[in-house]
């Protein structure tokens, strides 16, 4: 019985120690992934005025460059914040193999081309910010494959086409925000699925056709606008039931019926992005 314990005993010794090894080849498998990804970003970057990347060299540890977080445990990139740095360039594809990415910061500077479909890769992602650059194309339909997403903010680029009616799926989504762009189309019907969102800005783009009633499912949105537009139609009257709308801005679009007399739940604003 004895002999029989200390066999099992090891065999589960041996277990353990594979399992370890295993657990820190892969680890290190990442961390080479993610400096080599890193690299490949700041090589897509032509103009660095202020030199915020020079650092990111062999000579330091990734998790030490300047704008980059990692994970305590796993030390893989969590966070990449380059925001306002008038970097100049396009973003590398290679930013889909950063997988434990949750915050992606690139707003204010100057990126060009497209949002990279390797972007749809990043399932464990929060928030995308990328307003306020010259990005093109289109929105990315493999972005809503990042189910993980609180945030997404667009505004200030050059993207066109329509919004991806697979925005539906995105149900922890509380922030879309992609006002001044080219974007043409309609406003998706399955936007109404998301129970979380919270505001939804669209303003200066050249949307067409009625808002769907479906917004009228929107039981937390707070913030509403798509003034500069080219909708009509009427109002739906499911909007007029949401108590948690603030701010509704409808501005320089085509006539619109007039809200009910009795109906005091919005303000109108005319100044948002």
């Amino acid at each position: 019985m004895k002999l029989q314990f200390v066999f099992l005993h090891s065999i589960f010794l041996v277990f353990s120690l594979n399992l370890l090894e295993h657990s820190i080849h892969a680890d290190a498998l990442g961390n080479e992934t993610d400096r080599l990804s890193l690299l490949h970003f700041k090589e897509s970057i032509t103009t660095n005025p202020f030199g915020i990347l020079s650092s990111w060299n062999d000579f330091v540890s990734f998790c030490k460059w300047p704008r980059i977080t990692c994970s305590r445990r796993h030390l893989r990139v969590t966070s990449l914040i380059l925001e306002g740095h008038y970097l100049k360039g396009s973003i590398s594809p290679h930013i889909g193999n950063l997988t434990f990415l949750r915050l992606v910061n690139l707003q204010n500077n100057s990126f060009s081309g497209k949002i990279p479909q390797q972007v749809g890769c990043l399932f464990r992602l929060q928030h995308l910010h990328l307003m306020n650059n010259t990005l093109g194309w289109t929105i990315l339909v493999g972005l809503m494959n990042c189910s993980e997403l609180i945030t997404i903010k667009l505004f200030g680029n050059k993207l066109s086409g329509d919004i991806p009616k697979e925005i539906g799926t995105l149900i922890k989504l509380q922030s879309f925000q992609v006002s001044i762009n080219i974007l043409t189309g309609r406003i998706p019907t399955p936007l109404g699925n998301l129970s979380s969102l919270e505001v939804f800005s669209a303003r200066y783009n050249n949307l067409a056709s009625n808002i769907p009633n479906e917004v009228g499912h929107l039981s937390r949105i707070n913030f509403f606008a798509v003034g500069e537009n080219k909708l009509s139609n009427t109002i739906p009257s499911s909007l007029y039931n949401l108590l948690s709308l603030e701010v509704l801005s409808l501005t320089d679009n085509q006539p619109f019926e007039l809200f009910p007399p009795t109906l005091v739940l919005f303000s109108l604003i005319f100044n948002y992005s």
